[in-house]
């Protein structure tokens, strides 16, 4: 894929979806690149920066699940959300 072609596909992309959220961290993303000097940390909300430090405490106090427990717990949900 040449960079024309690239660019095309990024600008469907970007014009085929209406996610605020996709939208706002694909410009944060590119403003990254573009700005090398910016740490990526000074970049993300503050939503993101208490969701990040909060799951760094899960972690060390040991508040994990695996993989198989949250799929079971999704499918799950997913079963109620059918049966209502």
């Amino acid at each position: 894929m040449n960079t024309a072609e690239l660019k095309s596909d990024l600008h469907r992309l970007i014009v085929e979806t209406n996610d605020i959220n996709i939208l706002t961290n694909i410009r944060q993303y590119f403003l990254q690149l573009q700005t090398k000097d910016v740490d990526w940390w000074d970049e993300l909300s503050i939503e993101n920066k208490k969701a990040i430090h909060k799951g760094l405490d899960d972690l060390k106090n040991g508040n994990t699940h695996t993989d198989e427990e949250v799929r079971e717990s999704i499918h799950k949900r997913i079963l109620n959300a059918q049966a209502e």
